[in-house]
């Protein structure tokens, strides 16, 4: 499996995309997933990258995990994943699969430092 590019701006190439390019799924759906579909739009805006790691299939696919505070200013921040799915080495669609916020036993992360040390742990690697 060969290592995707740590230098480019993924989390820039993702929203670029099209609003009908990124999608959340979650197999079963849950509540949680649904709060992660009413909040894209902040998620992809407000958030921070943490790192990238390669998807299992090869270089077609990488994953990003990304961290937004709460809008609030208060409690858990949103912790995500996003699969970036690849043609011809441009992003072509992002799928959220990961979404954590603290609730339904899901990990929470209040700031940004405890969410990058949870992305370390998982697999990601750091900024560039």
């Amino acid at each position: 499996m060969n290592e995707p590019d740590q230098g480019r701006d993924w989390l820039d190439e993702v929203r670029r995309l099209p609003a009908d390019r990124i999608f959340v799924q979650h197999n079963p759906p849950t509540p949680r997933y649904g709060r992660a579909q009413a909040k894209l739009g902040y998620l992809l805006k407000g958030s921070t990258y943490l790192g990238l790691r390669p998807h299992e299939s090869g270089v077609d696919r990488v994953e990003v995990a990304l961290w937004a505070p709460n809008p609030e200013g208060r409690g858990h921040g949103y912790y995500a994943c996003l699969r970036l799915f690849m043609e011809r080495g441009v992003v072509s669609a992002a799928m959220l699969f990961c979404f954590y916020d603290g609730t339904e036993k899901s990990p929470g992360m209040r700031s940004l430092m405890s969410a990058l040390e949870f992305a370390r742990l998982n697999g990601f690697k750091d900024t560039p």
